[in-house]
């Protein structure tokens, strides 16, 4: 059998949604033979986040610890956390990387204080994974997990969702990122809000932006979990080979028993795809 890949960079503790600690995810990883892992747990930072249309419920989900209003309050936290990583990398003698995923707002102003909190911090990458619709003011925004059909029209979403993917491709093209994660994540929504075809220009112009700016994409298990299929979708890795664009396997792991899931069912589908450029640390 070929060989799977034995590490991940996608994973989150208890620091931010995760199940599980870090010691936790740590002893998992080492059980499942893992020769390093990076941990990235999530940056969620929007000045007006509480005033979202989604906030009451993820509130009512117990989320709204993970969702902050400015990158100055949160500092200490994470500087605290980046040491916790290192500290515990040291102890259980494993390569750690410290790293977030970042949810890439476009407000006036947003990118500059990231910039500034990144150079205040011990880290190692950050990750471009985004998890909310919102139009080009960045004033309102709206959770993809949470049903947003209350509120929006299909026709709105639709447009929004254009949007996101000029969003994310602007994230690339800002050269911070080492990946983009759950490249076609809106999927999960449904299929009148994005089938696999759909949006294929912007998703095209995400993909030349990472072609640009070598910078790498994931391929996500968690998909399986979510929608039966790989985050993004092969048509779209079919392209990523095309543009010898690095991938690299994610699970998205939130708690131990996802750590590695069905890492080899990936790596088929890479073969298959004639996804040859991998992402390694």
């Amino acid at each position: 059998m070929p060989e799977v890949q034995k590490f991940s960079y996608h994973n989150h503790t208890n620091f931010s949604d995760g199940k599980n600690s870090l010691e936790e995810m740590v002893q998992r990883a080492k059980e499942i033979g893992f020769t390093e892992m990076g941990i990235s747990d999530h940056l969620i930072v929007h000045k007006n986040i509480c005033k979202s249309p989604s906030w009451a419920a993820m509130v009512a989900n117990n989320e709204a610890d993970i969702y902050q209003t400015d990158f100055k309050t949160m500092l200490e936290k994470y500087q605290r956390h980046c040491e916790h990583i290192r500290k515990v990398a040291k102890a259980e003698n494993i390569k750690l990387y410290v790293g977030f995923e970042v949810d890439f707002f476009t407000y006036d102003g947003w990118l500059d204080e990231f910039k500034d909190f990144l150079a205040q911090i011990d880290y190692d990458y950050v990750i471009s994974g985004n998890h909310f619709l919102f139009d080009p003011s960045c004033e309102t925004i709206y959770n993809i997990n949470k049903s947003i059909g209350e509120v929006l029209t299909l026709d709105q979403i639709r447009a929004l969702v254009a949007q996101h993917f000029n969003n994310i491709r602007e994230s690339a093209n800002c050269g911070l990122f080492r990946f983009v994660a759950h490249l076609d994540y809106v999927r999960k929504m449904g299929a009148d809000y994005c089938k696999p075809q759909d949006f294929w220009a912007e998703k095209m112009a995400v993909l030349d932006a990472l072609e640009r700016h070598h910078t790498g994409i994931e391929v996500s298990t968690k998909g399986l979990r979510k929608i039966n299929d790989f985050y993004p979708n092969g048509t779209i890795l079919d392209e990523v080979a095309k543009r010898n664009i690095d991938v690299v396997i994610s699970d998205d792991a939130h708690k131990v028993g996802e750590l590695g899931l069905d890492f080899e069912r990936a790596e088929q589908e890479l073969r298959q795809r004639n996804v040859v450029h991998r992402l390694k640390f």
